[in-house]
């Protein structure tokens, strides 16, 4: 049974900002994703993490409302064809230490994103789902 007593801070929920689909060919998914989705990239969106730590190359940004979907071509080491992972824009550090506590394996980060300084982390949840984690506008402005 699932506990609904405990209170939930609304105002501290992530942002599902992009979808990482990983792919074996980058140039050819780019092909049939444009295709399916009937759109073309957006190559000036900084919607996804760019540079991925774990992809060969990418990403390739489809905006889709919201959410962008990101392609990265999968390296065959620490990522692999079809792969995915929810890119959540939050307060890094306090959603480590929350996938921490609750059996989750963080393998990359915290650590300096890009240029911007902006953090990010990435890791997985005991059923084996991946979170890039990237910092929220909110939580960069509180640290400053």
């Amino acid at each position: 049974m699932i506990d609904t007593s405990r209170q939930i801070n609304m105002s501290k929920v992530p942002h599902l900002r992009f979808i990482s689909l990983f792919v074996p060919n980058l140039a050819e998914a780019v092909k049939r994703y444009e295709a399916l989705l009937q759109t073309a990239p957006d190559y000036a969106s900084s919607a996804a993490l760019t540079p991925h730590p774990f992809a060969a190359s990418g990403p390739v940004v489809f905006q889709l409302g919201e959410v962008a979907m990101a392609l990265y071509e999968c390296d065959n080491r620490t990522t692999h064809s079809g792969d995915v992972g929810f890119g959540l824009e939050t307060d890094v550090d306090q959603a480590v230490s929350r996938m921490r506590e609750h059996g989750g394996n963080v393998f990359w980060g915290p650590a300096s994103a890009n240029e911007g300084g902006q953090s990010a982390a990435i890791g997985m949840l005991p059923d084996r789902h991946f979170f890039e984690l990237v910092d929220s506008d909110d939580s960069r402005a509180s640290s400053s």
